[in-house]
């Protein structure tokens, strides 16, 4: 199998420069699955830094390419409800005929999330 290459949409940093603005991202996705990239990606970020949400916007990406996988890069499935994200999931993956691919990881427990989440039972 030959090396497959992908590109990760720039989402956290369009929206970090106030150009949250989803038209041109979904050009790049065409673009980038036109130059030949096997794959495009999407970056996740609940509460550390702003992006879109992965998942709505490979839905539109979907819609705009044929060809390449659509991934998650890296989708942290820990800050969500899990029949919510199952359905999401599957859909999203009917939405762009089997071309999901779910790149997933853990979540540290750092101070700012405890906080959030309630996790700090008494303190440290």
């Amino acid at each position: 199998m030959p090396p497959q290459i992908g590109y990760l949409l720039p989402t956290r940093e369009r929206v970090m420069e106030g150009r949250p603005e989803t038209a041109p991202l979904l050009e790049l996705a065409a673009r980038a699955e036109g130059l030949g990239f096997d794959s495009v990606w999407v970056g996740d970020s609940l509460l550390a830094r702003p992006r879109h949400d992965p998942l709505t916007l490979l839905a539109a990406v979907a819609a705009r390419t044929r060809k390449a996988a659509l991934g998650t890069a890296v989708f942290l499935p820990a800050l969500r409800n899990p029949v919510v994200l199952a359905h999401q999931l599957a859909t999203l993956d009917q939405i762009s005929e089997g071309r999901l691919v779910l790149g997933a990881g853990i979540l540290l427990m750092s101070l700012n999330l405890a906080y959030h989440f309630g996790g700090l039972h008494g303190g440290l």
